[in-house]
């Protein structure tokens, strides 16, 4: 039932058809390529001043054994500068305290990399080349001697040809590769969109920059395979047809006809194998085939099925048979399309946000990545890429956000992503909060990273969203050539791709966007206004406000765990804050008005008591604005928290630390993402003795299947645990794919001025085993009293930050700046207790 077809690319030359049916078979020899990986402790590196390496001769490596190579420290690749000297003790972990300020000299300096290999002689007469996956920022490359060439751009994969300086004698049968890392960029602007952001609001002091992704060696016949891109569509009858645009390197070969043999079997699951071989004449670059899959295995996110993927295999035969190269992918067959939601008019909304995946509706129940897991590249191994996805699943996150002031991910994040169920919303290329150079120049070479980092990103099933920008319209100057670049790159891949392109993030303002047709003002939004307003407004009353399809960004801070702090802060700043807290992004103001706004206090008596509660108040605003967006679905389509976790350890977003540990706020976005969640409309979070708390009871059910017979639970506890309130409904059906209020909530308030009580919810099927649950830690309290004095101390607090830069800390440490202070103890922050 299986068929193969090529379809001609239109070329120059035309092409012949083969169709072929063949049985099972396995894949063609490796041999077709070799490939040998350069990465590992195998390297040297050296610093030196600017344009001295040269002059001392750095380049000149043959392999062989000098004095000289003994004064150069070891270094791993990938990796990064300042790792390998942490390593080695040059430097101090610039991670631990302030110690990151002692080594801004390395950014200084240009630091040479060299490594040595060998290639073997049989493969003499192949086609050889050095391939970088990727290199932060700008490097030069020598092969024994002899000058390659040189590249920018951290996100681009690049090679050079090397055949006529290899080495195949057996007794100088060594190579020696020599990288130049020039210094690297210190003004964001100059290269964004082919480096991240690195300075954020969540870093500081030094630049990253290294060999962060794989370095190999490969050699392949006369031509071979430059790209795979598998594209799917889905049949009434369950099978799918897989259509594989092949891209090919120009044949410097004997003329004639090549064989290309294709293989699909399924990767996550087994299966009969298809096989087809296909002619291609000389001279083509470009072909396409197209596979047709019976009864197909559909990959879906994790929330809604499996996660199904293939691996499809190509070999690729000269005119005599000989093998040439091969190249595999794995892949999903899924189906993308994007609509409008609904309830919005053409004035408010311009795009589309509501995902379908094989024809079912997706809720993005998001995070913003903030990664790598660190900023240093060395740090970094598959293992906490790993940890991190499994995390972000435990937590029922469905959708992970690549924005901006983040680099795009090595492969591994993308594979895991795939295997894992767990969708990806990219910015295609790092743009972030800038105006970007009015320059040709720069915009082709951006245009050109951005087309080779989508040649790698588009075969991912996981990957369904694409966005150009990050806050893009932040600032004043340059806006309207700003738009303009990110709709020249929308118009740029539009022939690569299916992926549907969101211009920037936010949409709702400035005007701007809407005048230059990027967006409109409800398209989607940021809402950090209770972060950046220092607690000015009530969370629950800045919440209910939120009309947006979707929200990209929304963001509150919390302190890491307190075995996570002790970790990187020196024990004499622990507590009460010294200033490597503010080094690391804590602000303190911030951090103890949104504790005011949770607890009525600010919990400030002791350092166990305090990170405890930034993380409570962190996880409480959390889950009030994702239930609220959850339960406005289909208006509303999509969230994403800002950050899941952070590069570096710090005092800001993440609800997973530096250190891989969770956070107490991770359990609030566990409960407010469950698929099927139970939540109660929470309009206010306080109130007085004797008042009426009534409210409405929601169902969000996320799945595409029906739960029918349940019962729903509430019981209201006081702050000992005592119930004091006990309520049972009974509901005929919870639809697929819906979001309802299902009961109401009506409780006379007991206690007194101060108390708080807990209102949990547990939604049962009819055999009583649990399908949701969830909790709310209410006040007893005055509401309109406490939005007074959260304006009043949020007043203050902004009073004192307007007599410091932003970024300054200093604000929290009056006697960092005192002219009589003296001796090496360092101030701590007024207000907090000691233990």
């Amino acid at each position: 039932n299986a068929f193969f077809r090529i379809i001609p690319t239109i070329l120059p030359l035309g092409l012949s058809i083969l169709i072929a049916a063949l049985p099972q078979a396995s894949a063609e020899s490796s041999n077709a390529r070799w490939s040998l990986d350069l990465g590992g402790h195998t390297w040297q590196m050296e610093g030196i001043r600017p344009g001295q390496g040269e002059k001392e001769q750095f380049h000149k490596h043959f392999g062989s054994v000098a004095g000289s190579n003994f004064n150069w420290n070891s270094a791993q690749v990938p990796g990064d500068p300042y790792t390998d000297l942490w390593r080695v003790g040059e430097i101090d972990d610039p991670h631990f305290g302030r110690q990151g300020m002692k080594a801004k000299w390395v950014m200084e300096k240009e630091w040479w990399y060299r490594t040595t290999f060998s290639a073997p002689a049989a493969l003499r007469g192949r086609d050889f080349r050095l391939v970088f996956d990727g290199v932060d920022y700008s490097c030069d490359v020598w092969i024994n001697g002899q000058y390659l060439g040189h590249h920018e751009g951290m996100g681009s994969r690049f090679e050079f040809d090397i055949n006529p300086h290899l080495r195949f004698d057996e007794d100088k049968g060594v190579n020696g590769l020599v990288v130049r890392l020039n210094p690297p960029p210190r003004n964001y602007q100059m290269v964004a969109g082919r480096k991240f952001a690195w300075h954020g609001d969540y870093w500081r002091t030094i630049v990253p920059f290294g060999i962060w992704q794989t370095v190999r060696v490969e050699a392949t016949g006369p031509a071979r395979i430059t790209d795979v891109y598998p594209t799917s569509r889905i049949h009434e009858d369950g099978s799918a047809t897989v259509t594989v645009k092949v891209s090919l390197s120009e044949n410097s070969g004997p003329t004639g006809p090549l064989k290309l043999t294709s293989t699909l079997r399924g990767s996550t699951f087994e299966g009969t194998e298809l096989r087809g071989e296909h002619t291609v004449p000389a001279g083509t670059t470009e072909t396409t085939l197209e596979i047709k899959v019976p009864d197909a295995r559909l990959w879906w996110p994790w929330d809604l099925g499996k996660p199904e993927l293939y691996q499809l295999d190509l070999a690729l035969a000269g005119p005599d048979g000989s093998a040439w190269d091969q190249k595999g992918t794995r892949f999903g067959i899924r189906e993308l399309r994007m609509e409008r939601n609904p309830g919005y008019t053409e004035d408010e909304v311009q795009h589309p946000w509501t995902l379908f995946i094989n024809g079912k509706r997706t809720f993005l129940r998001s995070a913003s990545w903030g990664g790598p897991p660190d900023l240093f590249y060395g740090r970094n191994s598959p293992e906490k890429y790993r940890k991190l996805i499994e995390f972000a699943r435990e937590a029922n996150i469905n959708n992970l956000r690549i924005f901006g002031w983040h680099p795009t991910e090595v492969d591994h994040f993308y594979d895991l992503c795939d295997e894992l169920g767990v969708t990806v919303w990219q910015d295609l290329i790092p743009i972030a909060s800038v105006a970007l150079p009015k320059d040709e120049e720069f915009k082709k070479a951006t245009f050109a990273e951005a087309l080779n980092v989508l040649r790698r990103l588009r075969p991912h099933p996981s990957v369904v969203l694409l966005e150009g920008g990050e806050e893009s319209f932040y600032g004043r100057d340059g806006l309207e050539y700003n738009a303009k670049f990110l709709t020249e790159l929308g118009e740029l891949i539009r022939p690569h791709t299916e992926l549907y392109y969101i211009p920037t993030s936010p949409l709702h303002w400035p005007p701007i966007l809407h005048k230059e047709g990027l967006g409109k003002p409800k398209d989607s939004g940021h809402t950090h206004k209770i972060y950046y307003s220092i607690g000015a407004v009530l969370m629950e009353e800045d919440i209910a406000e939120w009309d947006y399809a979707a929200i990209p960004e929304f963001g509150v801070t919390s302190c890491p765990n307190v075995e996570s702090i002790r970790r990187f802060i020196p024990e004499n700043e622990v507590w009460p804050p010294g200033p490597s807290w503010g080094h690391h992004w804590a602000d303190l103001d911030i951090l103890r008005s949104i504790n005011f706004q949770t607890f009525g206090d600010e919990r400030t008596g002791s350092l166990d008591e305090f990170v405890e509660a930034t993380q409570i108040a962190q996880g409480t605003v959390f889950q009030l604005g994702l239930e609220h967006m959850r339960r406005r679905k289909p208006k509303s389509s999509a969230i994403a928290i800002c950050h899941f976790m952070t590069f570096a350890p710090d005092f800001k977003w993440g609800i997973v630390d530096y250190f891989q540990e969770k956070k107490r706020s991770f359990d609030f976005v566990r409960r407010a993402y469950q698929p099927l969640l139970v939540s109660m409309q929470v309009d206010r979070r306080r109130w007085l003795p004797g008042d009426a708390l009534a409210t409405s009871l929601w169902i969000t059910n996320d799945f595409h299947r029906d739960f029918e017979n349940c019962t729903l639970e509430t019981r209201i506890s006081d702050a000992s645990g005592t119930i004091v309130h006990k309520d049972s409904a009974k509901l005929a059906g919870i639809p697929a794919d819906s979001s309802a209020a299902v009961s109401d909530l009506t409780w006379k308030v007991a206690g007194k001025l101060g108390d708080s009580f807990r209102v949990t919810l547990v939604l049962t099927d009819s055999s009583g085993q649990e399908l949701s649950s969830n909790y709310y830690d209410l006040l007893v309290g005055d509401q309109d009293q406490a939005r007074k004095d959260s304006a009043a101390l949020s007043a203050k607090f902004r009073a004192i930050r307007e007599k410091f830069p932003s970024s300054a800390y200093s604000r929290y440490f009056p006697d960092l700046t005192d002219p009589s202070r003296t001796g090496d103890t360092p101030p701590t922050a007024e207000g907090f207790g000691s233990e």
